[in-house]
């Protein structure tokens, strides 16, 4: 009996220090996984009226973790997708949704070239590093997203704007790793604010003067 006891206690200490090591490396992981998170941050968003729409301008930061820039170097393509929606809200029913539209940016590294190829919808260009793929990806000017005849100047709607990486572009193994690290779970959190038109108005484009215009002693 005196053995079975003691055995038990032995069990009880290897157990406990099982335990506590479990969570040491758990702690240790999470700390790793945060100190080296991706991050995206907007700032500065803004619509400027154009003629018959309106353009979205905004800064991003944005930075890729260790593991998301060995995985692009390695041939795996990112894909971004850029947000806006536009709403209004309604008394009698939930808010309604003006406006959603996406914008989808791919990097993907060229081994031969030794450069990565940024897609940005139908329009592509090559970056020598990495930094300036990044550049092109988080560039957001003059995007033209709201068709002036789809609102009403006189209402006051919801502005909302979010950058992440589509995860779900990525091969399942790697799906994996972005459902269970925050270093690949890469996203902006919604950028929210208030857009009324009637506080602005449309930018008119004077007519441009002929190319060569006619001399002042010159016939009709």
């Amino acid at each position: 009996m005196r053995f079975l006891k003691n055995e038990s206690l032995r069990l009880k200490i290897s157990m406990r220090q099982l335990l506590n090591w479990i969570a040491k490396i758990f702690l240790l992981t999470t700390m790793v996984s945060f100190a080296h998170a991706s991050e995206i941050s907007l700032s500065n968003v803004s619509l400027t009226p154009l003629e018959k729409s309106w353009a979205l301008n905004a800064d991003v930061q944005l930075e890729l973790s260790p593991a998301l820039e060995q995985l692009v170097k390695k041939g795996v393509p990112l894909h971004f997708v850029t947000e806006f929606q536009l709403t209004k809200k309604r008394w009698y029913w939930l808010d309604g949704k003006v406006v959603d539209v996406q914008r989808v940016s791919k990097i993907s590294y060229q081994a031969l070239t030794n450069q990565y190829r940024v897609t940005l919808g139908t329009f592509s260009l090559t970056a020598a590093s990495l930094k300036q793929a990044l550049a092109a990806v988080k560039t957001i000017e003059d995007w033209v997203v709201i068709d002036s005849a789809a609102i009403d100047s006189k209402q006051t709607y919801q502005a909302a704007l979010r950058l992440r990486l589509d995860t779900n572009q990525l091969a399942k193994p790697f799906q994996v790793n972005a459902i269970n690290s925050k270093s690949w779970n890469l996203q902006s959190d919604w950028y929210r604010f208030e857009f009324a038109p009637s506080a602005q108005s449309p930018k008119i484009q004077a007519p441009k003067s002929p190319a060569n215009p006619p001399s002042a002693g010159a016939q009709p």
